[in-house]
């Protein structure tokens, strides 16, 4: 079990550097961003079969630090590359530009953070599907592994 003091908050305001990789570690990044803002999970075939979370961010706050040389790249349409590591088959991170997404962007999975404690951030649940990137909910994120740990044992 990881110590959750060495566990980063995530819930003051402010901006952040983050560090995460795959899960074999070829592929490293650090990507600056507020978790007051809010993160974003979306609806269309390859974030809801991959189980994306992701934080979009202005191309300058993200910085691949290794593994280039092995990322794989999934493109639905020219607007959107989705970036994965051909070694462990992990999708990392994303990139493009589209206009309803407040135009180029980056996107981590924040599933790859190394040691952030994600719980009570928002999600805002985009409509990327029909490609209208429409608000469908906002709910914050309970992690269930920090849930149960916090839960009594039960007995034998």
């Amino acid at each position: 079990m990881s110590n959750p003091t060495s566990a980063q908050s995530t819930l003051s305001p402010g901006l952040r550097t983050y560090k995460g990789s795959c899960q074999c570690g070829a592929v490293r990044f650090e990507i600056d961003f507020d978790p007051s803002n809010g993160t974003t999970r979306c609806n269309c075939t390859i974030c809801t079969k991959t189980a994306w979370w992701g934080v979009h961010v202005k191309p300058d706050a993200f910085r691949l630090l290794s593994g280039g040389e092995v990322l794989g790249d999934y493109s639905r349409h020219e607007a959107m590359h989705a970036r994965f590591c051909k070694v462990c088959g992990i999708r990392v991170f994303g990139h493009g530009d589209i206009p309803e997404l407040g135009g180029a962007f980056y996107s981590a999975n924040l599933n790859c953070l190394d040691g952030a404690n994600l719980s009570g951030i928002q999600i805002k649940y985009l409509d990327g599907l029909h490609d209208t990137w429409e608000q469908l909910a906002v709910a914050p994120y309970v992690d269930p592994f920090s849930a149960r740990a916090a839960a009594p044992h039960p007995t034998a």
